[in-house]
């Protein structure tokens, strides 16, 4: 199992330098190519367009040639995309292959989540807590790089840098044995699995999971507006330079990172309702706080704050909903996350049309807006959390 995690969250920080690269050099990719923030948000949707193909597209993949060729084969097309935009090739091309990056990466988010919770069992959330570190450790460390890499010109070598780290760690998936967990990256062990048929889902059971792909809709929407244009909102609203405004991501992530760390611990303690309760409810109030800083510090104090709140609500919310709806984890592992790419992709868009329309500040209004509705989700959830426990 050691083995397997040390994997796990080597491949989720490679994920987790993917999920911000494009956010992190946004600026300066816009500015090469002459296009707008319209144009970003194309860029956005199609990154996270790609990345819900991979999520939903992975079940079938693993059948057909096995976890391990799965993953393989993803970290394959992640080096081919990384390496080929590095040469900026023409925009349509550009934009393409930010799609297949997303398809790449989210076949391996979902392969390996679902490989480490099938071989955790009794430990899932401590194992999926530290995958989520480690993701939250390479989203952290790709703005940094990216910043050194702007000052210097080198903007683009950040493509490189993930392509050949996607290359090696591909290599290193292919030969690795995992011992006893071996037999999980065989598609047999899924057929087997087919062969297990979930709990139906009643109707308040049913509406109970809607609300919270709505939550995870949301929730994948807002943080993904937060770190593909928290840079453009500090250059509009701060005034800032390219390579400082990119820190701000790095602000956010380290925040991430160090709320992930006791994110399960207080969530235990807390129980997983009141954590949400709390963890939403401080992240209203920091961006309606949002809206009236006009300092530097200031904002990037929001920032901070704004990423501990956040750190831990998509594992405990994932936890919390298998919770509520068990001998369905696989099932319903799989749908959040599906719906949460499909608002990684389809708001960020939005937003950026909306910063186009309006101005730059529209995306903090947006965060303000879907915060309210998902803490209301968690509220009335409760309901259900009731019901179980009766």
């Amino acid at each position: 199992m050691r083995r397997l995690l040390i994997m796990g969250c080597l491949s989720y920080l490679l994920t987790g330098c993917t999920h911000v690269i494009f956010g992190a050099v946004l600026p300066e990719l816009l500015a090469h190519y002459g296009r707008s923030y319209s144009d970003g948000g194309m860029l956005v949707f199609l990154e996270f367009g790609g990345f819900l193909l991979g999520v939903l597209s992975m079940p079938a993949f693993s059948r057909r040639f096995s976890r391990r060729s799965t993953i393989t084969m993803a970290f394959g097309l992640l080096f081919l995309a990384m390496i080929t935009i590095v040469m900026l090739p023409p925009w349509i091309l550009a934009v393409s292959l930010t799609f297949i990056a997303g398809m790449a990466f989210g076949l391996v988010e979902a392969s390996i989540s679902t490989f480490v919770l099938m071989a955790a069992k009794d430990k899932q959330a401590s194992a999926f807590s530290t995958l989520e570190v480690f993701f939250g450790l390479g989203a952290l460390f790709m703005p940094i790089i990216s910043s050194i890499l702007i000052v210097n010109g080198l903007w683009k070598y950040g493509f490189m840098l993930l392509g050949l780290s996607a290359l090696v760690t591909g290599l290193i998936w292919s030969k690795l044995s995992l011992g006893e967990h071996d037999e999980l990256l065989a598609h047999k062990a899924d057929r087997t699995q087919q062969e297990i048929k979930p709990p139906a889902l009643t109707r308040s059971s049913l509406t109970f999971l809607i609300l919270f792909m709505l939550v995870f809709f949301l929730y994948v929407g807002m943080e993904n507006t937060i770190v593909n244009f928290l840079p453009s909102i500090f250059i509009d609203q701060m005034h800032t330079t390219s390579s400082v405004s990119t820190l701000a991501v790095t602000a956010y992530w380290i925040a991430m990172v160090a709320g992930r760390l006791f994110a399960g611990v207080l969530a235990e303690k807390m129980t997983y309702f009141r954590y949400l309760a709390v963890a939403f409810g401080g992240s209203l109030i920091t961006v309606f706080l949002w809206l009236f800083s006009t300092q530097l510090w200031s904002s990037f104090a929001i920032v901070l704050l704004l990423g501990l709140f956040m750190s831990g609500m998509f594992a405990v919310a994932l936890i919390y909903a298998n919770q509520l709806l068990p001998g369905r984890t696989e099932q319903t592992t799989s749908t959040l996350i599906a719906a949460g790419g499909l608002g990684g992709s389809v708001l960020p868009l939005g937003v950026g049309w909306g910063m186009d329309k309006f101005q730059v500040g529209f995306s903090i209004w947006f965060v303000l807006a879907g915060m309210c509705v998902v803490f209301g989700v968690v509220l009335y959830s409760r309901r259900w959390k009731l019901q179980a426990s009766t």
